[in-house]
């Protein structure tokens, strides 16, 4: 290449790629969702997040086999029995792009604390024991879906026929449950198509692109 010639974008990726990693700047995690069949609590105590294996491509520069183990991050979430486990969440970084990317068992909502099935339960209308435990925060959940329904209804027109005819929150509830399963199903579904949650919109589901 001739002195002063431009550089190629795949080129002018990697140098970016490189220098963000001689200077140490982080990148934004990206985090993906994965089915576990396995509960929180039995998560917790058999040192399950130890089995979860690193995707086959990398989610930022679609690289095979190169993503690498990083250690873990940890985070609180409510036992299906009693009180609130800390569990450990694996992470991954990239050979070639140097991103990372953390694996959330599909029982966790991204930064919620209550268990997804307890928070399904609730939105149906059921008080278990789990969910009497937990009503205030409960109802902060379901204050926070109702206000992003509009958002919510404009995110997934383009995967459904048509909205509810009487769009109240508790109606959207049952037709969002009845297109795409319970919520650990629609939390999947929701960020790795739309890179949203019925929570919010966080960064780390919609990492940047490179400038």
């Amino acid at each position: 290449m001739e002195s002063g010639s431009p550089t190629s974008p795949p080129a002018a990726r990697y140098n970016a790629w490189h220098t963000k990693l001689l200077y140490r700047i982080d990148f934004v995690p990206m985090q993906i969702i994965r089915t576990v069949r396995v509960s929180a609590d039995h998560y917790a105590s058999t040192n399950f997040h130890q089995c979860i294996k690193s995707p086959v491509e990398c989610p930022h520069c679609d690289a095979r086999d190169a993503l690498k183990a990083l250690g873990y991050y940890s985070r609180n979430i409510t036992s299906t029995k009693r009180g609130v486990l800390r569990i450990l969440v694996r992470r991954f970084r990239c050979r070639v792009c140097g991103k990372t990317v953390s694996i959330l068992p599909s029982f966790a909502q991204p930064y919620r604390l209550i268990l997804n099935a307890t928070t399904h339960e609730f939105f149906g209308g059921t008080l278990g024991a789990n969910a009497l435990s937990w009503l205030p925060l409960l109802q902060q959940y379901w204050n926070r879906f109702t206000k992003r329904i509009p958002e919510i209804d404009r995110v997934i027109r383009s995967v459904v026929e048509r909205s509810p005819p009487h769009p109240d929150a508790a109606g959207w509830w049952q037709f969002i449950v009845t297109a795409f399963g319970n919520l650990e199903k629609i939390t999947a579904t929701l960020v790795s198509r739309f890179g949203v949650t019925l929570f919010g919109r966080y960064r780390c589901h919609s990492p940047c692109a490179e400038e």
